[in-house]
Parts: structure tokens; sequence; C-alpha cells
């Protein structure tokens, strides 16, 4: 049933831009020939009138403005400018109009229900809308990063008549996770960065399609650096196929830290603006790209990184992350995780290390 009223509404697009080829034509030669039998028989009783005068005139005469510059005196002009413009060119122009009128009301209503096919570059896909305001403080988060600021966002959901907020870098696509043809209409092949919120903290399916997402997402692009919400973390089984994806289990977090809290008060205050944009002490990471011209244990690194006020509060090594340096040594591919009021890249801290 689904496809064959796109089936329809396909047939419709085509015909529709048919007739808005053929009316354009038309108007085009109304205002051809009437320009040309404007300047055939006018020039010979105004000799400084240009063939631009003539189209100039077929312009504003067929758009009804009409300023009087020029006028037709002659019978022959007289005729062609009631033919070509009076009959033809009116009937073409306002046709136009209203057909131009429609492709824009078309469009806007594209735009809002998500069936737009969108052209976005290096953008964040956001898969599924648990809620709005989760969706909404995703965006605002990633926004907020200087780095991000101007950055397109795209949602996919297929549970969403249309997006119930606006945001000037977000865009929506209404439909199926599952299939492929939305991800197409998202721009997939383009996009940098994926993240792929849980369907509902009570759907015990939800890590089940989210692994069903990611290995779309990269079988699609296999550039794009996917996030993951899981609430199960006996399902990391499912995401293992995925290269380079990450996952983040935001109920065990959650949980985590509010014990943490009960035992150590403040615990939370620190976490939460470690872990947000939109608050000065960011936790981020690097990723080693070189080795280090003078080599140095990570806890000599962690002493002369904190007199660029950055602390370097662990090691992610093979998937293995470390709290503890001892005699860990830099190595290329290392991640480090460190807080700062902002984010550095390799050559910023191999500058602190020299």
């Amino acid at each position: 049933m689904i496809l064959s009223m796109r089936r329809l509404l396909n047939r419709v697009r085509r015909r529709r831009d048919v007739g808005l080829a053929a009316v354009f034509a038309v108007l085009w030669v109304s205002i051809l020939g009437n320009a040309t039998t404007f300047f055939l028989f006018e020039s010979p009783m105004q000799p400084e009138l240009t063939i631009g005068d003539s189209f100039w005139y077929s312009i504003i005469s067929i758009t009804t403005i009409g300023y009087g510059d020029f006028s037709a005196t002659t019978l022959g002009a007289r005729i062609g400018t009631v033919f070509f413009i009076t009959v033809v060119g009116l009937i073409a122009f306002t046709s136009a109009i209203g057909m131009l009128v429609d492709l824009i009301v078309d469009f806007r209503v594209k735009e809002r229900t998500g069936m737009l096919n969108l052209a976005s570059k290096s953008h964040l896909l956001i898969v599924h809308f648990p809620s709005e305001a989760r969706v909404r403080q995703v965006v605002e988060e990633f926004v907020s990063d200087p780095n991000h600021r101007q950055d397109d966002i795209v949602i996919i959901a297929n549970d969403l008549e249309s997006l119930p907020f606006s945001h000037k870098n977000v865009s929506f696509v209404r439909g199926s996770p599952l299939e492929e043809e939305t991800y197409h209409r998202a721009s997939v092949d383009k996009a940098d960065r994926a993240i792929i919120l849980g369907t509902s903290y009570n759907d015990p399916n939800s890590d089940s399609v989210v692994a069903s997402v990611a290995h779309i997402i990269n079988h699609l692009n296999p550039k794009v650096r996917i996030v993951a919400e899981v609430l199960n973390p006996k399902h990391e089984l499912l995401f293992t196929a995925v290269e380079g994806i990450s996952l983040v289990y935001t109920m065990q977090m959650a949980n985590n830290l509010l014990i943490q809290e009960t035992q150590d008060p403040g615990v939370y205050r620190l976490t939460q603006v470690m872990t947000s944009n939109q608050m000065e002490g960011t936790l981020a990471s690097t990723r080693v790209e070189s080795p280090l011209s003078n080599q140095m244990a990570y806890t000599d690194v962690a002493k002369r990184l904190l007199d660029s006020d950055i602390n370097l509060v662990g090691i992610i090594r093979d998937q293995v992350a470390h709290l503890k340096f001892g005699d860990l040594y830099p190595a290329v591919d290392d991640l480090l995780v460190y807080i700062s009021s902002q984010r550095v890249g390799w050559s910023a801290i191999q500058n602190a290390l020299a």
C-alpha cells in the first residue's frame, strides 16, 4: 500500500515537472515573440530602440507592471502585444507563478514532515526520537562545542509526523531506521558521525534495534563514527561486527553515578561539568599521532601537562582504560583522556611537553 502511494506521488511529481517546463517554454516563446515583433515594427519609428529595450518592454508588460517608458504605437506591434502578451503570455505567467507557489508550499511541507532528500555534508545523524527533551539536549550539547557550532544535524525517526521543535542546525528525515532508502535521504554517504539513541528505556528490544541500525549505517558508510546507546551491558555481543563503534551504557552510568554521589558528595557536580560542552572544564580525548621526541613515562607526561592546565586522567590503549600509569609509555594510537578548559590537539600537547 505504501509502495503504491509512493509510486502514485512520483507520477504526480513527474507530470507536474513536465507541466512546469511546458509553461515556462510557452512563457519564453511569448516574450521572444513579442520582443521580435515589437522590434521589427517599432524600430523604424524609433531608431534608438534596441533589441534589449524590446525584451525589457515584453517582460515588464507580461508582469503587468508596465512602467510606460515603452509602448506599442504601430499596428503590427500592437497585434503582437495583444497575442503574445495578453492572450498567451499572461496565461502562461499566472500559471507559472501558481506552480512556483505550489512548489514552495510542497517543499515546506516536505521539509516539515521529513520527506525531503537532504544534501547535508559532514553532518551528525541522530537516529530515534525517544523524547523531545532528550533529543533537544543532545542537539544543544553538540552545537555548544565551538568546533561544531555550524554543523548540520539530521534526525531520523519513524514515529513523528513532524519535528516538534525548530533549530537552525537541525533537519528531519521521516522513515524507518531499518530501511536503506531512509539513510539515502539523510545523505548517510556524506555524514561524519552518528548517535543511535535507544528506542525507549522501557523497550526490551531497544539494544537489538540499535545494533541493527549500527550495522546498516556501518554498511552504507564505514567511515561514519558511530556512538550507540546500550541499555544492557550483556548485549555488547550484538555490536562486535561493527568496526570502530563506541558503546555508551547510559543506565549503568546513571546508576553508578547515583551510588558515587551517595558515598562521595560532590562527585556528581564535577561529573556534570566534565561531561558538558556548556560548562567550563571539559573531559576530552586526543589521540597520540606520533612518537614523542623525548621519551617519558605517562607519569612525567601528566606532571608536565598540569603546567598547561591539562589534567591527564587516563589512557585508553586497545580498548582498555589505564588510570594508573606506572611504567606505561606513550605509544601511537593511545587515547589521552584529560580535563581542560578547551580541547587541545596532539601538536599542542607535544608543545606543552617540549
